[in-house]
């Protein structure tokens, strides 16, 4: 995934687009989701709100589970947690730091 999305901006940055990339996955490492400070969610189970995947839905992973029933993956499975986002977000501070981006 990472490498393409760099590949993505590579092309648009070549046609032309001001666009640029921020690598988050150094950031990473030592978070994964069996790490003891993980920032990255493992199997997580839904549906937990009207957006995520309900049994039925196209692309849907849903399994029965004995006791609990019908469930799917939710779309929080494998994504940052809180602690991911946040560290997620101090690699784009950088990035937009680096090159010359204030706000304004």
């Amino acid at each position: 995934m990472d490498a393409a999305q760099k590949s993505k901006v590579d092309e648009l940055h070549a046609a032309g687009y001001d666009v640029s990339y921020a690598d988050p996955v150094s950031a990473f490492v030592g978070h994964g989701g069996c790490d003891s400070d993980e920032w990255i969610n493992k199997i997580v189970l839904g549906p937990n709100g009207d957006g995520d995947f309900h049994e039925g839905d196209p692309h849907a992973v849903c399994i029965a589970i004995a006791g609990v029933g019908q469930t799917c993956l939710s779309r929080e499975a494998f994504h940052p947690n809180n602690a991911g986002t946040t560290g997620y977000e101090h690699v784009v501070e950088a990035a937009l730091t680096s090159i010359g981006y204030t706000g304004t």
